[in-house]
């Protein structure tokens, strides 16, 4: 049965039959469905996400619907495939702006980058995300030996919607947890007891 393959540059899917592989030295893997795609990322080091022909673009300018998962999809998938695979995360400079965007639009507003970097890290440690990519990256990956999922295809999945709403739909979680602790601070903050200041005594002239 041919396997199914998505573009690495425009998102478009590659015909079984057609398209180019490219395999890097640090064993990143690109496909490639046109040597337009090729020359772009490869020669001309163009990103898909400010590129405005491919779906990454219009998929971040919202031109592109969404389509909602079923509730915890993948995770029959995940549990008949084996063990939840861990997840590389990319550092500091290599999460993308949009990505960072997005944390700081659930999570904020105006989150320090450090923050975000560590609510994405643990997003990247959760299993809401490990039993979404598993079956994704063992699928893409059919008849290979995988123990974890590297940081670049962390990244691809994170441009399928998918991957996508997997992140706003755990952000939307953490975004209760935290506003539920944060709530819980300001009513202790308000049960406290105030201690109202002893009034000083004036003292009596001539004394």
């Amino acid at each position: 049965m041919p396997v199914k393959r998505t573009c690495s540059f425009c998102g478009n899917d590659v015909e079984p039959g057609t398209g180019k592989m490219f395999i890097r030295r640090d064993g990143t893997v690109h496909f490639f469905c046109s040597s337009k795609c090729e020359r772009n990322l490869l020669n001309l080091g163009r990103v898909p996400r400010w590129t405005r022909w491919t779906k990454t673009f219009r998929r971040a300018k919202g031109l592109v619907e969404e389509e909602a998962p079923a509730e915890a999809p993948g995770a029959a998938e995940a549990g008949a495939g084996g063990a939840l695979l861990n997840v590389e995360a990319p550092k500091g400079k290599a999460i993308p702006a949009d990505v960072i965007d997005l944390v700081d639009h659930r999570l904020g507003p105006d989150l320090a980058r450090a923050q975000a970097e560590k609510h994405f890290a643990d997003f990247a440690a959760s299993d809401t995300l490990k039993i979404q990519i598993t079956p994704w990256y063992r699928k893409k990956h059919s008849g290979k030996h995988v123990v974890k999922v590297e940081s670049q295809e962390f990244l691809s999945f994170l441009e399928t919607p998918q991957g996508r709403n997997t992140l706003k739909r755990w952000l939307d979680e953490e975004s209760k947890r935290v506003k539920g602790r944060r709530g819980g601070e300001k009513e202790e903050e308000e049960k406290a007891p105030q201690v109202a200041p002893k009034a000083v005594k004036k003292a009596k002239k001539g004394a």
